[in-house]
């Protein structure tokens, strides 16, 4: 099985960054520059709106199949980043270069995230920016939300529940950990969260997908274990997590058995904020609704 949290050794040529464990396949497939890939008109188109699309594609190698998936941005003005980027050489300044560099930020400090292979960077007109990012599939790895979606009876009955504990348990640990390194992946929930169950194990390994969005700011720190938790809240399954499942997330978070008045307090602005995002999501929702039932296209 792939290793979801070593460190990336790469190198940088060509408009791009490449993980050296892949040079060979770039090689082969013939993604020896930011135009190759750029250009690349095979796989599958799995999403498609105005800033980004990403698709999925295969490659035989010694008879097995691999699968990528490759993400390109649009062309994006960089503006006053664009400009300082000039002066400092390490400063960012389009999308797929930033989330490469959060994936090997996270294997850095030893958490599990998805296998990256390479990331483009490029200017039109001075200030516009191009990027793409490519990853492996991360299978046998999968979506906690697919798991709940298509085998909800996993965590139900009596040995179901013994796994559900176990899951509330490692996320909340892989949470505080994540938090402890300086990190926060801004979209926690469940369709970003990834399980492995190994040897037939109740308890699952944990990684995380699409590290496009990460705060690095301290300023911003205090209230991660409540942005985290009330976007995971939301999107854990009502039948199958009651009310004690989430605290026991948010105590499992804090390393703690029983809350304190302040861990309540906590927890109280946790639902509230995960109602907030209930009524926005809906909103959207029914917005999207009405555009379709009025024939209008999504972009």
């Amino acid at each position: 099985m792939k290793d979801f949290s070593s460190s990336i050794n790469r190198i940088e040529k060509n408009h791009m960054i490449l993980n050296r464990d892949y040079l060979d396949l770039l090689k082969n497939i013939q993604f020896n520059s930011f135009e190759s890939v750029w250009e690349y008109l095979g796989g599958k188109t799995i999403k498609k709106i105005k800033a980004r699309s990403v698709i999925r594609f295969e490659i035989q190698i010694a008879g097995r199949k691999r699968v990528f998936y490759l993400k390109r941005h649009n062309t994006k003005f960089a503006g006053l980043q664009r400009i300082l980027a000039l002066f400092t050489p390490k400063l960012i300044s389009s999308e797929g270069k930033r989330e490469f560099e959060n994936i090997c930020d996270f294997r850095e400090g030893g958490l599990g995230t998805v296998s990256p292979v390479a990331a483009g960077e490029r200017f039109v007109k001075f200030c516009w920016a191009q990027s793409f990012l490519i990853t492996e599939d991360f299978s046998p790895f999968i979506s906690l939300e697919y798991m709940l979606r298509d085998n909800p009876e996993f965590f139900m009955g009596e040995k179901g529940s013994y796994r559900k504990r176990n899951l509330i348990n490692k996320i909340g640990m892989f949470a505080r950990e994540m938090h402890k390194k300086g990190f926060n992946h801004c979209d926690f929930n469940a369709t970003h969260i990834l399980l492995h169950y190994k040897d037939e194990s109740d308890a699952p390994d944990i990684a995380l997908f699409d590290l496009q969005r990460v705060d690095r700011s301290s300023a911003t720190r205090f209230r991660w274990v409540i942005k985290s938790l009330s976007e995971l809240n939301y999107t854990l399954t009502e039948g199958i997590f009651r009310e004690e499942d989430r605290i026991s997330l948010l105590l499992s978070y804090k390393g703690k058995k029983k809350l304190n008045a302040w861990d309540r307090l906590q927890w109280l602005w946790i639902k509230r904020k995960t109602a907030r995002i209930k009524r926005h999501t809906e909103k959207i929702l029914a917005r999207r609704a009405e555009r379709r039932r009025k024939g209008i296209v999504e972009r």
